[in-house]
């Protein structure tokens, strides 16, 4: 993995994006889902390391080193996500340090996939104050 991450620290323009105290959760959502929408963007599988860095400490719990996320986002249920398909946004439920989202992609042939983003504000250092991606749900 510090392989990965020094390549993409190294990868020309703007460093890749990273939990920050100043995003909203709506602004998390939509940062990780667009890297997502161009996955191979400035490397291979950058987008799916993006949202590995947004997934809260509670998420890498479940999912595991990056190995295991990568091939996690990569199944049928969620390779979706990893396609520059048209996306909208339902309005973000907060109650708290607790937000979801529902996010809908178009696919082929008009069908429609959605997942609901649940996310948290860390209290935790290093990421005090930083809202992350707690989970990712394919709904039915």
């Amino acid at each position: 993995m510090k392989t990965l991450l020094l390549a993409l620290s190294l990868a020309p323009g703007v460093p890749p994006p990273a939990p920050d105290a100043r995003l909203t959760p709506e602004q998390v959502v939509r940062t990780v889902t667009s890297a997502l929408s161009h996955n191979n963007v400035p490397l291979p599988n950058a987008g799916i390391f993006t949202a590995y860095r947004f997934a809260s400490p509670a998420n890498h719990a479940v999912t595991g080193p990056y190995g295991q996320f990568l091939r996690i986002v990569k199944t049928p249920g969620f390779i979706a996500m990893l396609g520059d398909h048209p996306t909208e946004f339902g309005t973000l439920a907060r109650s708290g340090d607790r937000a979801s989202q529902v996010m809908r992609i178009r696919i082929a042939q008009g069908k429609v996939v959605a997942y609901r983003w649940d996310l948290s504000l860390q209290r935790q250092e290093p990421y005090r104050g930083s809202w992350m991606v707690d989970g990712v749900s394919p709904l039915p």
